[in-house]
């Protein structure tokens, strides 16, 4: 009977049955097989056989196509390009301007430079509002009181909130505390935990700035995290402290 004769199975005059697919069968299957066409570029005759003009049309449709797909493939990897040649120099141009702003500490000859350098230079240099740095003490040498901010004990566990050498605040509201007059523009910031030794109590070093969001979360800290230790060290040449 016709309704039990399978998929390929002939009749018995030798012939194959004619088997009626759906358009979804067919759709499917090219799907499935993405290449036949390319391999078997003939079927397009058999797709628009009525004339030669609409054969080739097809053809032309197929190429331009693959054509178009092929362009938008190049556009996304030229923008993609574009993006990463900007980073990449935008990165450098960061790395250069911390490398200028640690010489700048470091060849500080007393405090009224280093605050200069510190509370100045640094915030032109990194795009940023504010710069601060402070310490866990009620004894700050007297030539640093206009630059180094005297710390009630324990702010640095505060700040760092559990973080143990830097920490991001995305969304926050500067502490007066630590940025003083300067509190107010801050509204995100990086912090960098500098730890006590070398006749320097505990402190913090911290960046902020004024656009919520500026440092985010999982950012990279090693530039700002550098800049800290060499403030530490900047200020530590010439602390009077002793403990």
């Amino acid at each position: 009977m016709a309704d039990n004769k399978k998929m390929g199975a002939k009749d018995a005059a030798g012939a194959v049955p004619e088997i009626d697919l759906r358009d979804v069968d067919v759709i499917a299957y090219l799907r499935r097989n993405p290449r036949l066409l390319l391999n078997n570029p003939e079927l397009l005759t058999a797709i628009a056989p009525e004339t030669r003009f609409e054969t080739d049309t097809v053809v032309v449709d197929l190429q331009r196509f693959v054509v178009d797909r092929l362009r938008r493939q190049v556009d996304d990897l030229k923008a993609s390009s574009a993006s990463l040649v900007n980073t990449t120099r935008s990165n450098m141009s960061l790395v250069e301007r911390s490398m200028e702003c640690a010489l700048a500490l470091l060849y500080a000859r007393d405090f009224g430079e280093l605050a200069q350098v510190l509370h100045d230079d640094l915030p032109v240099h990194l795009g940023v509002d504010a710069v601060a740095i402070g310490f866990e003490t009620d004894a700050v040498p007297p030539a640093a009181g206009h630059m180094i901010r005297a710390l009630a004990a324990g702010s640095v566990d505060t700040l760092m909130a559990g973080a143990t050498s830097t920490r991001i605040r995305s969304d926050t509201e500067g502490e007066t505390a630590l940025y003083g007059s300067t509190a107010g523009l801050v509204r995100s910031d990086a912090l960098v935990a500098l730890l006590e030794g070398e006749g320097l109590p505990a402190g913090i070093f911290a960046v902020g700035c004024r656009n919520p969001g500026h440092f985010e979360a999982g950012q990279g800290t090693e530039l700002i995290a550098f800049l800290g230790h060499i403030a530490r060290y900047a200020v530590g040449r010439w602390w009077a402290l002793k403990l």
